[in-house]
């Protein structure tokens, strides 16, 4: 196989990322600021974002001192904003949903590529509950996620007793933070969207398996309800090669899983995690057909929609799951109708699938 270049896209080079290798165009953060602005560290000891608004004067420069630097009051509102109101309705991904914010934080304090990616998503929170001021929250979310990226990827690789809770809750928040600007900040093209949308999975996939080496996967053997089986019979009389149809398969697979986890647990924010954990239950193949626009691998991604719409209640999601759907119906056309009349109808009524 033909070895990939970096594709010099930020934060992170996808190409790197999937390759599992280190991304010489992910640089941290130049230490030179303009005298505009003042840096100032997080509690973590990362770089913090530099805020325009600060003025300083030559002879009240910035002391280098971490001891010594101003309270950065954005940070600080960001995490009262974590602590309040943002986790009144968000909890922490898949197995550590029961860890308080006090102590996301403590494990946030060794950890800052942690710590900047906790603030970072709770920028972006704010830049969609506060529209009137989504640029400076905007701005601020990106430049938190590109030092917390940065701060993992020049951080050891080895997985230990130590780390390892504080990696795995980067891993969930970010692909939850990923996820959100996905579906959230959306373009109007829809083409343009399913590029963003695979490059979305390719990166949640790539840093899930930096950590783990591929052995997080869960198992997707669960048997197939109606709803699933009937879409995997449709597809096997399209008549596709082995490989491909198997790859369908296990995507369907995935997809129930979801669906199942769903129903078990409609409302509330552990559902939210059963919808991150399916773009990395599904077969890279998966991906791939996705990328090229195949018909039946939409007509998954619209079922997938479908669920996500379920939570359009949320801020994480909003209107994206009916996005999904309506765009991929209109995509199609016509001739797809029978295979997507169970998304659309679940946005006009909470169907129980099984």
């Amino acid at each position: 196989m033909a070895a990939l270049n970096c594709d010099e896209k930020r934060p992170i080079c996808s190409n790197c990322i999937s390759s599992q290798r280190h991304c010489e165009f992910l640089q941290p953060v130049s230490s030179g600021q303009s005298s505009r602005s003042v840096r100032s560290e997080t509690a973590a000891g990362s770089p913090a974002v530099a805020s325009p608004a600060v003025t300083s004067s030559p002879a009240q420069e910035p002391s280098n001192n971490p001891d010594d630097a101003p309270v950065n009051m954005l940070h600080v509102e960001l995490a009262h904003n974590i602590s309040s109101e943002f986790m009144s309705g968000f909890t922490c991904p898949h197995n550590f949903s029961s860890i308080p914010f006090q102590d996301i934080l403590r494990y946030g304090l060794n950890a800052p590529y942690l710590m900047n990616e906790v603030l970072s998503l709770s920028a972006l929170h704010l830049s969609i509950v506060r529209p009137a001021q989504r640029d400076f929250y905007r701005h601020h979310s990106t430049q938190l996620q590109n030092y917390a990226l940065s701060s993992f990827n020049n951080s050891s690789s080895q997985i230990i007793h130590e780390n390892y809770v504080s990696i795995f809750l980067f891993a969930g928040i970010l692909g939850l933070h990923m996820l959100c600007e996905t579906l959230v900040y959306r373009e109007n093209d829809f083409e343009n969207f399913l590029d963003r949308f695979v490059q979305y999975i390719v990166l949640h996939r790539g840093v899930r398996t930096v950590i783990d080496g591929g052995r997080w996967m869960p198992s997707v053997d669960a048997s197939l309800g109606p709803l699933c089986q009937a879409l995997l019979d449709r597809i096997k009389g399209l008549g596709h090669d082995e490989n491909t149809t198997k790859t369908y398969q296990q995507a369907i697979q995935a997809l129930q899983s979801a669906i199942t986890a769903t129903e078990n647990q409609i409302t509330g924010a552990n559902g939210l995690y059963v919808l991150i954990a399916w773009p990395i239950l599904v077969p890279r193949g998966y991906i791939d057909l996705v990328a090229q626009r195949k018909g039946e691998a939409l007509v998954i991604l619209a079922h997938f929609g479908a669920l996500v719409d379920r939570h359009k209640h949320s801020w994480v999601f909003c209107d994206g799951g009916k996005y999904l759907v309506d765009s991929i119906s209109q995509y199609l056309g016509p001739q797809w109708t029978e295979w997507l009349h169970w998304p659309r109808q679940s946005l006009m009524v909470a169907n129980a699938v099984h």
